[in-house]
């Protein structure tokens, strides 16, 4: 009996060595604890949708001269660009809303010695009563390549728009959520996480985009609708079940 109690203590300190020879070589064994909650959810989905008036338009009006003397083509083209800009000062916009997008002198590549030249400007008008007085600038200054109006919204109307659209996706969601719940016998705890799809951006619902050139006839009322815009928002809420 006590040869047998003394082959276990021989093993005993036997393993105690190996098991600290490896700790000393390898280190201390890496324990890692992972803890899991598990989280049911009940997601659902609601569509925004308000149409709204666009408040801001915008146009390109062209200017074009040829010749065969380069400077006076250029300063003719030079005049014509400062007739646009001080007509349209003079119905109220702001310089800021007036760009210079394209200007371009060269020679006729077809015909020696002709040289043309063309320059487009942008303009938003932000008064849409406005946009059928400068429409008629093709007429009375001989604009060429003038085409728009295009309907925007602005920054400000977009943003409060959005929100609107942004609300009555959420309500509707809500509602949703509520009656599914109610008809299936479940029963949904609180809101935990909140998405926003694609949307936010104005949809033409109506508008016309008009291409004029400089045959028109000087002081032609030009007709302009604004049509509408729809802006729509989607937005899903996750709930937890109960």
């Amino acid at each position: 009996m006590l040869k047998k109690v003394m082959e276990m203590t021989v093993v005993a300190f036997l393993v105690a060595g190996v098991v600290g020879v490896y700790f000393k070589v390898v280190g201390a064994l890496p324990i890692a604890v992972t803890q899991t909650q598990k989280m049911s959810t009940f997601d659902v989905t609601g569509e925004g949708r308000v149409v709204v008036i666009p408040d801001e338009a915008v146009l390109q009006l062209g200017v074009a001269e040829q010749g065969r003397n380069l400077s006076a083509v250029q300063k003719a083209i030079n005049t014509k660009m400062d007739q646009v800009a001080k007509s349209l000062k003079g119905m109220g916009v702001d310089d800021a809303d007036i760009k210079t997008t394209s200007y371009n002198v060269h020679p006729d590549y077809q015909e020696q010695g002709l040289y043309r030249a063309q320059a487009s400007v942008s303009v938003k008008i932000r008064d849409l009563d406005k946009v059928s007085e400068v429409l008629d600038l093709v007429g009375t200054l001989g604009l060429d390549n003038v085409s728009g109006p295009v309907f925007e919204l602005s920054d400000e109307l977009m943003e409060k728009t959005t929100r609107e659209a942004r609300e009555m996706a959420i309500e509707k969601a809500k509602n949703k959520a509520k009656e599914l719940a109610d008809l299936s016998g479940m029963k949904l705890g609180r809101i935990v996480n909140i998405s926003e799809g694609s949307g936010g951006y104005p949809v033409p619902m109506y508008a016309r985009d008009m291409a004029v050139s400089s045959t028109m006839e000087a002081k032609v009322e030009t007709p302009v609708e604004a049509g509408s815009s729809e802006v729509a928002v989607d937005v899903t809420l996750s709930y937890e079940t109960i």
